[in-house]
This record gives C-alpha cells, sequence and structure tokens, in this order.
C-alpha cells in the first residue's frame, strides 16, 4: 500500500517511449556523481563555509538512507519496468535520489537564508518533484518509495539544520556516526564505504576551510577548476574501482583534497601576483 504499486504501473504504462533519455538527464541531478561536481563547483568558485556545511548534510542523508534501506529490505520495480541498469544497490524504499534533491538543492536555499525567495523555493521545489519523478518513470522506484523519500529528506535537512546549522564540522562527524552503522548493517557495501571515508575526508578537510580566503581573482577559479575537476573524477572512479577498505581512504582523499584545494590554491605565488594585480 504504501510503495503505491497500482499507481506506478499506470505511469509506466502511460510513459511514452520519447520520455526515457530526458528523465534519465534529470535522475542524474540526485544522484553522487552530479552533486558531488555540482557542490564541488560551487564550493570552489562561490560561498565556502555554506557550501562545505550543505556538503556534510548530504553525507549525513547518504548515511542515513543507506541505513534504512538495508534495514528495511525492500526490493526495486522488476527488471521488466526499469529502463536503466541497475548499478549495485538492490533496495529501493526510500528513493536515495529524492532525499538527495531535497537536502542538497533545499540545504543551499537554507543555509543561505533564501527560503523568503518564492522563486528559490519554487525552483527547489520543481527540481525535486521533477528528479522524484524521473525515478518513477524509469522504473527504479515505485511512487511510494520517492515520496516517503521526499519527506525523509525533508525531517533529514530539518534536523541537519538544528542541530548541525553551519558547522560543516559538526556535519560531517555525525555522518561519519551514521555511517559507521550503516557499514554493519550492510556489511561494507560500497555506498556504505563511500559514506563512511568520504566523512572521514570531510571532518577533515573542513578544519582548514576558513584559511582559504575567497576568489582573489578570475585565475584562481580557472586553477580551481582546472585542477580540482580531474582530481574529483579521477579519484571518484578509483573509489569505485578498489575494494574496501583501500576505498574508504580513496573517498577520504577526494573530499578532503576538495575541500582543501582552494587553501592550496591561495598560496600559489602566481595567484597571489594576479589578485594583487586585479
Amino acid at each position: 500500500m504504501i510503495r503505491l504499486t497500482a499507481l506506478s504501473r499506470s505511469i509506466w504504462e502511460a510513459t511514452p517511449g520519447w520520455l526515457i533519455e530526458p528523465a534519465g538527464v534529470v535522475t542524474a541531478f540526485g544522484g553522487a556523481t552530479a552533486l558531488l561536481f555540482v557542490l564541488s563547483l560551487l564550493y570552489w568558485l562561490d560561498e565556502r563555509r555554506s557550501t562545505a556545511t550543505v556538503v556534510s548534510y548530504a553525507f549525513v542523508a547518504l548515511a542515513v538512507v543507506i541505513l534504512l534501506k538495508a534495514a528495511i529490505g525492500m526490493g526495486r520495480p522488476p527488471a521488466s519496468v526499469r529502463a536503466i541498469p541497475l548499478a549495485n544497490d538492490p533496495y529501493g524504499f526510500p528513493s536515495g535520489h529524492a532525499v538527495a534533491a531535497v537536502v542538497v538543492y533545499g540545504g543551499l536555499a537554507t543555509v543561505r537564508d533564501r527560503l523568503d525567495d518564492v522563486r528559490v523555493v519554487a525552483a527547489v521545489a520543481l527540481a525535486v518533484a521533477l528528479v522524484a519523478l524521473s525515478r518513477v518513470v524509469l522504473g527504479m522506484h515505485y511512487l511510494g518509495d520517492v515520496i516517503v523519500g521526499t519527506g525523509l529528506g525533508l525531517v533529514v535537512l530539518a534536523a541537519c539544520w538544528r542541530f548541525v546549522g553551519r558547522r560543516p564540522g559538526r556535519g560531517f562527524l555525525v555522518a561519519g556516526v551514521v555511517a559507521v552503522g550503516a557499514v554493519l548493517v550492510t556489511g561494507g557495501s560500497s555506498e556504505s564505504i563511500l559514506a563512511l571515508g568520504g566523512s572521514a575526508g570531510g571532518a577533515v578537510g573542513s578544519r582548514w576551510i576558513d584559511a582559504a580566503s575567497g576568489l582573489r581573482s578570475r585565475l584562481d577559479g580557472a586553477i580551481l577548476a582546472a585542477v580540482g575537476v580531474p582530481y574529483a573524477l579521477v579519484l571518484d572512479r578509483a573509489g569505485e574501482a578498489v575494494a574496501p577498505p583501500l576505498a574508504a581512504v580513496v573517498y577520504a582523499a577526494l573530499v578532503a583534497g576538495i575541500l582543501l584545494l582552494p587553501v592550496a590554491v591561495a598560496r600559489l605565488p602566481l595567484s597571489a601576483d594576479r589578485a594583487a594585480g586585479a
């Protein structure tokens, strides 16, 4: 009943074939890889503390979802209705993409004090709705999975805002504690290792967030993007390729490196000279 299977089947039967490809693009913006790069670029090129805080919220959400999915143990819709390949997560309830969309996009609006802007709230709601619906259209979740996931995302976001606030270090520590439980419950699944390693790296890297000033020049931004994007891409792929516990170390280095890169770039003489002459 809670998964709304009959209504979900009606959606699958009514979905035209041409909608699958756009839905695949939309659904990526609730996935870990796309959110990693979106948040990394925001962190490097925009306001750092607020973005790092949302990254910590995202790891809390990831750990909570992994733990709940494994504990509840509800599978995904049958393979016959899935329009994209299933990666390594056999559980479908609640929807991790829906949770992530709420926590990340809603978190950015919350931490940056934009909830009083109707346009921002509407944009967040639209983004969450599109990501959630795309999961159903692609046959990766039942409708009930994404509805509950959206509600869970709101709960996680509210809890993070209440108990973590704008302190990313605390957020990563909370995420790490929950991730330990996720590792134990899942027996060390790849996603739980990502949550644990990323949280550990975030806890380390967040200690030096305030050591780097904002962008001094466009050159700073160009260097951050040119170095950071390949770094994140390589380590993200490396984490998927190696086995635990090494994967946890790779993911820790990934997140710590993302957070510490602006500190390193700020020390470059070239960056400093350009900033002084700007």
